[in-house]
């Protein structure tokens, strides 16, 4: 006749095999593991797309450690603040652009729509869940490419709808206004790295009570997001903050 072992053997063997397989379970793919973070500084740097554009300059995205951006599409330069939490959220604000016509890549608007990031070494996606497109760069090697070097970008005095600005693009050409007058011309950078201002035409409207120095600029420096703009004789007129 065949025997059974006793029912509280069973159920003792049954609990030590529960035991095993919860202790196996701690270690499985799918739980919590440091494999999936996004260290910020990870995403510092400048990523570049792997081909070249006909656009004044080459398309780019830099992250600074300061948790600013600045993105170029060729043409047009964006810059704006980031944060990325550890599971790769991705937090951007941005600043207004200019809006010159490119046949280079739109990346200002990968990061401005961007909502999560990967970063694996030196490759870095992009996802946006406004319309579920992916954006893969590379981190680039090429001094001449990134923010470095060129003005390009949209400059203004403070955060004042009349405020005078100027608008530099990449081709070499700029637009502004002085608070009263539009300002049209082309610009060049000199080998002592300082921007002339070249060619330039302005509107000859008299506005009362309005400092109308930014039209008498000659040339301008640029340090630290800053650029100090002096006249023909190198008076200092005034300076416009990278927005």
């Amino acid at each position: 006749m065949a025997t059974h072992p006793p029912t509280r053997f069973l159920v003792a063997s049954a609990a030590v095999l529960l035991l095993v397989l919860a202790g196996c379970s701690i270690q499985t793919p799918n739980s919590a593991s440091s494999s999936g973070t996004v260290q910020a500084g990870a995403l510092v740097g400048t990523w570049v797309l792997e081909e070249t554009f006909d656009s004044p300059e080459q398309p780019y995205i830099s992250f600074v450690q300061d948790n600013t951006w600045s993105a170029s599409d060729g043409c047009n330069r964006v810059q704006g603040t980031w944060e990325v939490d550890s599971d790769g959220t991705l937090t951007t604000t941005s600043g207004p652009q200019t809006m010159m016509a490119c046949p280079g890549a739109q990346l200002p608007l990968a990061v401005t729509r961007g909502t999560r990031v990967e970063v694996d070494g030196d490759t870095l996606v992009i996802h946006s869940s406004f319309d579920s497109t992916s954006t893969t760069l590379v981190r680039s090697t090429d001094s001449t490419v990134g923010p470095q070097g060129l003005p390009i970008g949209y400059w203004v005095e403070s955060n004042t709808p009349t405020a005078p600005f100027l608008s530099i693009e990449a081709d070499g050409t700029y637009s502004g206004n002085d608070g009263c007058n539009v300002l049209i011309g082309s610009w060049e950078q000199a080998e002592d790295e300082a921007i002339l201002f070249t060619g330039g035409v302005t509107t000859l409207m008299a506005c009362e009570g309005v400092d109308q120095w930014l039209n008498q600029a000659a040339q301008g420096r640029v340090q630290a997001g800053v650029m100090t703009l002096q006249a023909a004789d190198g008076t200092v007129l005034g300076q416009l903050t990278a927005r």
